[in-house]
């Protein structure tokens, strides 16, 4: 099929769609789709016909686990949902999306080649290759560099971190902030509708952490970031006034992140860049509106511990008293997942979040979790094979309680078969297991209803940065909002992740095609609580779109 002709049949796909949707009031995907197949203008086009049967078997073969999102997301009908959801009058809540992830390769390039072709080239070219190894250099053309800031397929959390490194080299100056905020808020509203902004972004990136080491920010003040920011987001707001934007100033959790030249301790850094956030809320007083809360960020794995989070504590209650709410990035990577879900705990108790930012560790089945783990534990000692020291396996088997029988325990380590009955030990440790960390996400999960804690959702985040499941339709998203937590949806970073927020819905939509509705799912990501009102925008889509 010609593009031109694959063009039009999307444009006739997203018409029916809409005409449907709006008609029978948003209902679920499957429904919808069922719904079309019995339109009788649908039946007198063999071609819709055909696409909407053939996306139908596509939808069911992804719930069997035998088609992937990508195909999906590539079908015809699913790019007439991206168009319908394109379309829709109101903007979309970006709840959550960082800076240096979220900046194109088009903008990047030219700015990036100010600095290559500039008298501190040879630092530039040193540093590039530290992080993204020889082969990196020349940087010639925006698709060089836009392979750069992507992840590839197979690569997790600890590359993701280092890869956002090039897009920190051109943020250097407060022009260069206010360049990059108008960039993304033009980017998302006119590519995915988004009119709502939740920025998460570096107040400072002072550190002792070698890989954070950035050059060229001598002159780069606390000052420079916070209004670039807000000035490139007001520039783009005199043009659309419905736009709005919140800076969310983000702090890295691990004890090294901070310069150890001028602060004793994580603690005493921390509350410098506090009192820096309040000066300049007083010196700039049109911030206090668009900054009024905080998020924190960074490796988990190892940041679990009460005396941890103790570090923060302090800071985090000062900007509570001057009305900051606190945001937190937890049990999106984690040791084990017991530990995973007890960082989500430490953070309620002790920082007293009110929105938690991923919190996979509490979408974990534990006793699906827990059998595979089992089975391929099992799989490697039936091969004589020990499990790989400081793996997901070790450290899970490590963290379970082997009672009077830790001889179990090394046999399977060191990988020498166990018998019979060790293999039934086993399965019951890892049973009991299994019951004690389900009790405990339980435990928290209905804290965070009762106290009104939100989590925001990211989807493609959750499954290219951690291997805890294999496919979006594993995602918890849908058991969660059964249960009745309040979800918000974000990207993370979504040019290094490739994903946009249009396809997030999508992904979502179709993880859960029988009972997510479509009117639901609006409601969500517009925060338009009106059901009536969406319907009546709906069915004003509707009129306005007719096909050629």
């Amino acid at each position: 099929m010609s593009a031109k002709k694959h063009e039009q049949l999307v444009k006739l796909l997203s018409y029916h769609l809409t005409k449907m949707i709006s008609e029978s009031n948003g209902i679920s995907l499957n429904y919808t789709l069922e719904l079309m197949v019995h339109s009788e203008e649908i039946k007198g086009n063999e071609l819709l016909q055909k696409n909407i049967a053939e996306f139908r078997r596509l939808i069911h073969g992804h719930q069997q686990g035998e088609v992937d999102i990508s195909t999906l997301i590539g079908h015809p009908v699913a790019e007439a949902f991206f168009k319908f959801f394109k379309n829709f009058p109101l903007p979309y809540y970006e709840e959550h999306i960082h800076l240096t992830g979220s900046l194109s390769a088009d903008f990047i390039y030219p700015r990036l080649m100010n600095l290559l072709n500039g008298k501190d080239r040879v630092l530039y070219e040193n540093e590039i290759k530290k992080v993204y190894g020889e082969s990196a250099l020349p940087i010639q053309t925006i698709d060089d560099v836009d392979n750069l800031i992507r992840l590839k397929e197979g690569e997790q959390f600890n590359t993701y971190l280092k890869i956002l490194f090039l897009p920190k080299l051109i943020l250097n100056s407060r022009l260069a902030h206010e360049e990059a905020a108008y960039h993304m808020a033009f980017d998302l509203y006119t590519k995915y509708n988004v009119g709502n902004i939740r920025l998460k972004f570096t107040l400072s990136r002072s550190s002792s952490m070698q890989a954070e080491s950035i050059p060229g920010l001598g002159s780069l003040t606390e000052e420079d970031v916070v209004m670039g920011l807000y000035d490139g987001f007001m520039r783009f707001k005199k043009d659309h006034p419905f736009f709005q934007f919140v800076l969310s100033p983000s702090f890295r959790k691990e004890p090294d992140f901070f310069d150890k030249s001028v602060f004793a301790s994580k603690k005493d850094s921390f509350l410098a860049q506090v009192s820096t956030i309040l000066k300049l809320i007083e010196k700039h007083p049109v911030l206090f509106n668009v900054m009024n809360e905080v998020d924190t960020v960074g490796d988990e794995r190892e940041l679990y511990r009460k005396t941890q989070f103790e570090e923060m504590k302090t800071g985090l209650r000062k900007l509570q008293y001057y009305g900051f709410s606190v945001r937190s990035h937890h049990g999106e990577t984690w040791k084990n997942l017991r530990k995973g879900v007890q960082s989500v705990d430490n953070a309620m108790n002790i920082w007293h979040i009110d929105t938690l930012e991923h919190g996979l560790s509490l979408g974990i089945n534990p006793n699906f979790y827990f059998q595979r783990l089992f089975q391929r534990v099992v799989e490697l000692n039936h091969a004589e094979t020990p499990v790989v020291p400081d793996s997901q396996e070790w450290n899970e088997l490590n963290d379970m309680d082997w009672g009077g029988h830790p001889e179990v325990l090394q046999k399977i380590l060191k990988g020498v078969p166990i018998s019979s009955s060790d293999e039934t030990l086993f399965l019951k440790t890892k049973f009991h297991s299994a019951h004690e960390i389900e009790h405990y996400q339980h435990d928290i999960l209905n804290r965070m209803l009762h106290k009104g804690v939100s989590l925001t959702s990211l989807p493609s985040s959750n499954l290219k940065l951690t291997s805890n499941f294999s496919i979006y339709k594993d995602h918890p998203f849908s058991w969660w909002e059964k249960k009745g937590v309040k979800l918000a949806v974000g990207t993370d970073n979504y040019i290094t992740l490739s994903t946009n927020y249009i396809q997030e819905m999508l992904i979502l939509l179709f993880n859960d095609p029988d009972n997510l509705k479509i009117t639901k799912l609006l409601m969500m990501v517009t925060k338009e609580n009106r059901r009536p009102y969406i319907s009546h925008l709906l069915w004003d889509m509707r009129k306005k779109f007719q096909p050629k």
